[in-house]
C-alpha cells in the first residue's frame, strides 16, 4: 500500500511540474503593453521586445526586436475555413514547401483556445511550427506560422502573445 501511495504521489507531483498551466502562461500578458489593436480585427497584447505590422491582406507578422530567427505569422480565420479539412491540408502542404517535411504533432501547446492542427519541422538554425487554433468566445479561429531560434525559450514568450489575441469589438 505505501508503495502505491509513494507511486501516486510522484505521479501528481511529476504532473505538477511537467505540465504548467494556461493560467501560468495567461498571467505574463499582464506583464505586456497596452493592446495593440490590428487590422484584421484583433487586439493583441506586445512586450517591447516585439514588433506588430501589416505583412500582406489578412497576415499580420510579428517579430522579435532581440533574437535573430524570431518571428510569426498571424492570420485570422473564419470558423468554417478553420475547420475544414481541406484547409488544414492545404496549409500543411503551403508550410511543408516553405519550411521543408514537417511532422504533425499531437502534444499540447499552452494555447487558451483548442489546436485543432499542429506540426513542426527544424533545420540547422530553427524550429518552425504551424498552428490552426479554433475560434473561442472573444478569441478568433487563427492560424499561427510561429519561427523560433533552435534551442531557445522563444515558443514560450509567442504563446503567451497568442493568448492575448482578443476579437477587437
Amino acid at each position: 500500500m505505501q508503495k502505491f501511495y509513494l507511486t501516486f504521489l510522484l505521479m501528481i507531483s511529476g504532473t505538477m511540474v511537467i505540465m504548467p498551466s494556461v493560467k501560468a502562461i495567461s498571467e505574463n500578458n499582464e506583464k505586456h503593453q497596452p493592446f495593440t489593436v490590428s487590422e484584421q480585427g484583433y487586439s493583441i497584447s506586445l512586450p517591447d521586445e516585439y514588433t506588430l505590422q501589416k505583412e500582406e491582406d489578412g497576415k499580420d507578422i510579428l517579430f522579435s526586436n532581440k533574437t535573430p530567427y524570431t518571428w510569426m505569422r498571424i492570420e485570422v480565420l473564419s470558423g468554417k475555413e478553420s475547420t475544414s479539412k481541406s484547409y488544414l491540408n492545404r496549409s500543411k502542404k503551403l508550410f511543408d514547401n516553405q519550411f521543408g517535411k514537417s511532422l504533425k504533432t499531437s502534444s499540447k501547446p499552452l494555447f487558451i483556445q483548442p489546436v485543432l492542427f499542429a506540426s513542426t519541422t527544424e533545420s540547422k538554425k530553427e524550429t518552425a511550427k504551424l498552428y490552426v487554433l479554433r475560434e473561442t468566445k472573444g478569441h478568433p479561429a487563427l492560424k499561427i506560422t510561429m519561427v523560433t531560434a533552435k534551442n531557445s525559450n522563444d515558443e514560450k514568450k509567442l504563446i503567451s502573445i497568442v493568448n492575448s489575441v482578443k476579437t477587437h469589438e
